[in-house]
């Protein structure tokens, strides 16, 4: 891709814009940005770039083609005008791609996160390899940062809107549930998002394909599948993990627990596979795999309650799994910003192992008039208020699991946040009762 000389806007000064303007101008483009919020000239410093002030199709129709930020959707009016001028759109993700080789992709609605940092575990036991994309650590900076490296990229369906001709040579979907619902409209609609990571893979790329999800190629590539139902190149058997006839792994030897994660696992090994690591190296990688705070944390036990920090589940699939990976009784913090989704699914689904739920944030009456006196819930007007009533009620065996089923942002800044507070609290609660 020569862009040289190129008049570009990056529209969008997040994490991902600030690495696209270095990558944009190591290939000497002339770079210009903007960003909704004029305040963020005032907070950030930007080097060989001019500064934009104001949008409109004047402006719009100067710029050879526009990377764009994930946090900006597709109905925004600059984009439209964008696409009446037939001015070229990318994203972040597929911009980025144009100046790297052997990319691999991991989408779906839950386990990405883990997938890839598992995927990138397995790759180092026998090459350079970086994750990246969608986990904090834009595909632009691992582009510049780590040249020869192959890249694990997690990839979101907002990085996939504008994303036309991305093409790894490896691309995975974990899973689709409701989520984001709010900007994609329909089910249908984040579906195809989802799936779209497929669309350009060629008869030498691959499709890791979970057989127990309804998603397959869009094209005739190579495929490698899993599944825990199915007959399928990686199986589940007697407490193992098999590629084809070969054991590699038993889940007692595992960190990651629960049958997500056993469907995350069986999906990294395919990329294992795929790039020829050894099935040893493989199993080594898996079995020193320790997962990352905030996704079914294990923060403390104090006299006979477990405490367990699951920030990062932001949809209803996701704390389904986790508390059907849990044991014995719990009480279920839940709550947080509005996404748009139906939560008769949660409470219909959820194991009756739940003693207690105990709702907060924007979406709490919401919740409550979802459970339909399915369970027995209390309201709380924040997380700290929730876990103060979650310690008072809980009992010896008990785990007070925080698992809120949606975004943090009516009361934090992110998930990593919200799941600070907790175990803020947890070691508030040791102090006391130790």
């Amino acid at each position: 891709m020569n862009i040289k000389n190129k008049n570009v806007l990056v529209y969008g000064l997040s994490n991902s814009g600030e690495w696209a303007i270095k990558l944009l101008n190591k290939h000497k483009a002339n770079v210009f940005v903007y960003d909704d919020n004029s305040k963020v000239f005032k907070t950030k410093s930007f080097v060989n770039c001019f500064l934009v002030q104001q949008l409109d199709e004047d402006v719009i129709t100067q710029f050879d083609f526009i990377v764009l930020s994930p946090a900006i959707e597709k109905d925004n009016p600059y984009v439209q005008l964008a696409k009446k001028n037939n001015i070229k759109l990318y994203s972040e993700l597929e911009f980025a791609s144009q100046f790297c080789k052997n990319v691999l992709a991991i989408t779906g609605t839950n386990g990405k996160t883990t997938t890839v940092q598992l995927v990138e575990a397995i790759l180092k036991q026998k090459y350079k390899a970086i994750a990246c994309g969608n986990i904090g650590y834009p595909l632009s900076r691992a582009v510049l940062e780590h040249k020869n490296a192959i890249k694990v990229c997690e990839v979101s369906s907002f990085m996939l809107e504008h994303a036309d001709t991305f093409y790894p040579h490896v691309a995975a979907v974990t899973n689709v549930a409701p989520d984001h619902l709010i900007r994609h409209k329909t089910m249908q609609e984040y579906f195809n998002l989802k799936r779209s990571v497929l669309k350009n893979l060629s008869d030498s790329d691959y499709a890791v394909v979970n057989l127990d999800e309804n998603i397959h190629p869009l094209t005739d590539c190579l495929t490698i599948t899993y599944s825990l139902n199915h007959c399928a190149d990686i199986t589940l058997k007697d407490g193992y993990i098999y590629l084809h006839q070969n054991r590699i792994v038993a889940l007692n030897q595992l960190k990651l627990k629960g049958k997500h994660n056993v469907y995350n696992v069986m999906c990294a090994i395919a990329f294992g596979y795929i790039y020829n690591v050894n099935p040893t190296k493989i199993a080594e990688a898996l079995i020193n795999f320790v997962p990352e705070q905030f996704r079914m944390q294990e923060v403390a036990t104090i006299n006979g309650i477990h405490f367990v920090n699951d920030s990062k589940s932001t949809n209803i699939a996701s704390t389904l799994a986790c508390t059907d990976a849990i044991k014995g009784a719990i009480i279920l913090l839940l709550g947080g910003s509005d996404k748009g989704l139906s939560y008769d699914e949660l409470f219909n689904k959820l194991s009756k192992r739940v003693k207690q739920i105990v709702v907060y944030g924007e979406i709490a009456d919401q919740l409550v008039f979802a459970n339909n006196h399915q369970f027995k819930i209390k309201k709380c007007a924040d997380l700290s208020a929730a876990f103060d009533y979650a310690t008072g009620v809980a009992l010896t065996n008990d785990t007070v699991l925080l698992s809120p089923a949606t975004a943090s942002y009516d009361q934090f800044s992110s998930y990593i946040a919200r799941g600070n507070l907790f175990n803020n609290k947890v070691n508030e609660y040791a102090a006391k009762n130790n």
